[in-house]
């Protein structure tokens, strides 16, 4: 196929060609999702590794983790004990448990009644939780 613009017709919007990535090629970014910097990809590994391989990821990898690394092992490592933290890591790899609002007007006072349901699951106890690791 011939291009019918002539050099005219094309704006040029850099007409001296400095600045940009072309003078510094370090910032330029390659663009793609990188699971080094993914904490939510760390938290779902570490989730799915059995224990003897959690307690041995760190000692084999420890050179070559990156901080989101880190972080999501200690959180994934602390979840075992403290429920609130099974929570946090549940919530952000799961998802948020569905909550439903329910609001009401009294027409006598004008006032707007709001209350906030969560419909979550509740283990039996943390000692359950526990003892099954």
């Amino acid at each position: 196929m011939i291009d019918s613009t002539t050099k005219q017709d094309k704006k040029i919007n850099n007409p001296t060609g400095k600045g940009g990535f072309g003078d510094h090629p370090e910032h330029r970014s390659p663009g793609g999702w990188d699971k080094n910097n993914s904490f939510s990809y760390w938290l779902n590994f570490f989730k799915s590794l059995t224990i003897p391989e959690f307690e041995v990821y760190k000692r084999e990898h420890e050179k070559d983790m990156t901080m989101s690394c880190l972080a999501a092992y200690a959180r994934v490592g602390s979840m075992v004990k403290d429920l609130a933290e099974f929570n946090v890591v549940a919530n952000r790899t799961e998802g948020m448990p569905k909550q439903s609002i329910e609001y009401g007007v009294d027409d006598t006072i004008g006032e707007i009644e709001v209350k906030i349901t969560k419909n979550e699951t509740k283990p039996t106890s943390d000692n359950d939780i526990s003892k099954k690791l």
